[in-house]
């Protein structure tokens, strides 16, 4: 099928992305990875009027240790997350979870952020 008609926004910085969001508020929807958005828009199930793509973000991917914690972006991939050495000598169990995720083609797209805010079944994180 092919999605309702929607504005398509591919910021370059996060503080025009959260301009954005203010400006279109809840008819705004934001695309990382996409395997959830997508399918739900091309169904119609999802009808943003607009979309905001911000798969291209790098200030939202990282993996890093802050005061004895371990942060992760928003963007970070679930592939990215099981192949990290770091945490696996860190933090095994993240990979180990992250691994198990959807398949392929999910862990290589779908990010972290994306999975704790629409939480499809796919891509989820077991509790």
């Amino acid at each position: 099928m092919i999605p309702a008609a929607f504005d398509y926004y591919r910021p370059l910085t996060v503080d025009e992305a959260i301009r954005l969001v203010a400006q279109h508020g809840e008819e705004a929807k934001l695309l990382a990875g996409g395997h959830s958005l997508i399918p739900a828009m091309k169904l119609r199930l999802a009808q943003p009027k607009t979309v905001i793509d911000i798969s291209r973000l790098s200030d939202l991917n990282y993996l890093r240790e802050q005061n004895g914690r371990i942060a992760l972006g928003s963007m970070l991939t679930h592939h990215e997350i099981e192949s990290s050495a770091f945490l696996r000598d860190r933090c095994p169990l993240l990979p180990e979870v992250a691994g198990q995720i959807g398949d392929v083609q999910v862990r290589n797209r779908g990010t972290i952020g994306g999975s704790l805010v629409h939480a499809d079944p796919a891509a989820d994180w077991p509790a």
